[in-house]
């Protein structure tokens, strides 16, 4: 008994179920549900519906509006074109000079001696050593030498390379430190690092190349990787190990027989020496000198007689 007591209070009989229906076919709000804007009752209201009809409602819904208190926008507004969110990923920087604008001489030098444009092949390392090169002779009175190579960075890129300057963030460079470590991020990966890195420590000499050309090799993979982080004692190990064995003796004949007792910096000035005059020591290139003449020898000389 008290279960369908209690049952009951939890609804309220309608008082005119008919007259309820033909408003609610009308599109008038009924006193059972009725809606403003966004309103409906209270998920913990468990009780019978307010008494009486919905308060009036002549003008609709309340009209929607923005944070700001400007009405919404449009679908024909919102498909025009817009100025927000545009501008480069440099940020402004508070320049002194009055006539900065006019730097087109240097923007002339940049695009014609070191333009990046972001290949594969392209040597990301290198590009900017000779793009820090060609900057540090520009000045200009009321212009930092950061704000001077941010200005000019931009007409530095071409091609693939300005298509990735375009993507970054708007706004999110804030000096020329941040826009290096965005740059060598893509073109210089650490996977890149470590490509070059065993270039170095995995180095062997091929089966015909002379000693001149093995140590300009050894040096460019150097060269490329300049965080190798190998010390040039480990440098020169690395090189003479990876010499094949009548090279090494060439150079431990050249040395006096002590080539790994001496030491680091006196290695490499040997090797440095003896590519230089490379002619007098390179056994491949005597060995390919002998063949010529040997060569030359048997088809100049007296045919065979059989």
């Amino acid at each position: 008994m008290s279960t369908r007591s209690n049952s009951s209070n939890l609804f309220s009989p309608l008082r005119d179920p008919e007259s309820l229906i033909r408003r609610r076919n009308l599109g008038e709000p009924s006193s059972l549900f009725y809606f403003e804007g966004v309103m409906s009752i209270p998920h913990n209201n468990m009780g019978p519906p307010p008494a009486g009809p919905p308060p009036p409602n002549n003008n609709g819904p309340p009209p929607m509006v923005r944070p700001n208190g400007q009405a919404p926008r449009s679908v024909e507004e919102l498909c025009q074109p817009s100025i927000d969110g545009r501008g480069g990923p440099i940020t402004p920087i508070p320049i002194q000079a009055t006539d900065f604008g006019n730097r087109h001489h240097m923007i002339q030098q940049v695009q014609n001696t070191c333009q990046f444009h972001g290949l594969p092949g392209d040597d990301a390392n290198r590009h900017i050593d000779k793009f820090l090169e060609i900057t540090q002779h520009m000045k200009q009175n009321g212009v930092s030498d950061d704000a001077l190579r941010l200005s000019l960075f931009p007409y530095y890129l071409t091609h693939h390379a300005i298509a990735w300057y375009g993507r970054l963030p708007r706004n999110s460079i804030h000096s020329f430190d941040d826009m290096m470590r965005n740059f060598l991020s893509k073109y210089f990966p650490l996977s890149m690092v470590t490509k070059l890195r065993n270039e170095i420590t995995k180095f062997e000499q091929k089966p015909h190349e002379s000693l001149f050309e093995a140590w300009e090799r050894y040096k460019l993979s150097i060269d490329r990787c300049p965080n190798h982080n190998m010390l040039l004692v480990t440098q020169i190990d690395t090189f003479y190990n990876g010499l094949t064995l009548s090279h090494r003796d060439t150079i431990n004949a050249a040395s006096g027989g002590t080539f790994m007792q001496k030491t680091p910096k006196e290695c490499y000035e040997l090797i440095e020496n003896m590519t230089a005059h490379h002619n007098h020591w390179d056994t491949s290139a005597t060995r390919d000198k002998t063949s010529r003449n040997i060569s030359s020898t048997t088809s100049t000389g007296s045919p065979e007689v059989i």
